[in-house]
């Protein structure tokens, strides 16, 4: 198993990092090593990465997201086998902190070898960067998130055909999700009923 952790501090609030963070649509055209990503709903997205010379994708659930304080997810499907989180703090009220971990296992011999030379590492320092120049030079979107997000149902056996792209978001028993309020925001649920 690998780990790569980098952190950066960006100069915006933290309210305007988060929601950059939820984007994920966007990433490719700020992290080199995203060529795309897809979302099907608010909890599944398709990845495809370019790390070390070599392509990989995947299918991604979120399985946890707390509201300006982090965000969780894995791969369920796909070439790798990945678990990351994304984690804001608030350095000031203009500088927020993130800081990437991601772990995976290497399945292929050219995998286990990028990750001995430090791709992995590489690739979240770049993407991280690249993150920060993209929220400084943007316009922030304004408005918080209020939706939390906890998986339970932890499932790791989640049965999706990876040839199936368009079926990703719905695996054969998919996980249930509550979706509750940020109790310390007082706002109400808009997200209607769970």
């Amino acid at each position: 198993m690998t780990e790569a952790r980098h952190t950066e501090t960006i100069d915006a609030p933290i309210a305007a990092v988060y929601q950059h963070w939820l984007d994920v649509g966007s990433f490719a055209s700020f992290m080199p090593a995203v060529r795309s990503v897809t979302t099907s709903s608010d909890f599944y997205s398709r990845w495809t990465l370019a790390i070390g010379g070599l392509t990989r994708s995947f299918d991604a659930e979120i399985v946890e997201q707390l509201p300006e304080q982090r965000v969780s997810w894995r791969s369920i499907t796909g070439d790798l086998a990945l678990e990351g989180r994304a984690e804001f703090q608030a350095a000031s009220d203009l500088r927020t902190t993130v800081t990437l971990s991601v772990t995976g296992t290497p399945t292929t011999a050219a995998e286990r070898a990028a990750a001995a030379l430090g791709a992995d590492d590489r690739a979240l320092r770049v993407a991280l960067s690249g993150f920060k120049r993209h929220v400084e030079s943007s316009d922030h979107p304004t408005g918080r998130s209020y939706v939390t997000l906890r998986s339970v149902d932890a499932r790791t056996d989640s049965a999706v055909d990876p040839d199936d792209v368009e079926t990703a978001a719905r695996p054969s028993r998919p996980p249930r999700h509550l979706k509750e309020p940020d109790d310390t925001q007082g706002a109400p649920d808009s997200s209607g009923p769970a």
